[in-house]
C-alpha cells in the first residue's frame, strides 16, 4: 500500500534494511497505536521514521 492510500486500522511495519523491527497501527494524520516495548501501555505516536511500509488486512 503507497502511503497516499493508506487509511486508518492499515499495518505499520518499520523497517530497516529488509528487516521489520515493529509494527503499528495506522490511525490517521501521520500517527500510529504502538506500544513501544513489551509490558508498556499501548499509546498514540506519530510516526517517526520514513522508513515504514503499509499493509491491509482483509
Amino acid at each position: 500500500i503507497s502511503p497516499a492510500n493508506r487509511r486508518k486500522g492499515d499495518l505499520v511495519f518499520f523497517h530497516s534494511g529488509g528487516n521489520v523491527y515493529h509494527v503499528g497501527i495506522y490511525a490517521g494524520g501521520g500517527r500510529i497505536w504502538h506500544s513501544p516495548k513489551s509490558g508498556a501501555v499501548v499509546r498514540l505516536e506519530k510516526i517517526w521514521t520514513g522508513n515504514v511500509r503499509y499493509g491491509r488486512v482483509n
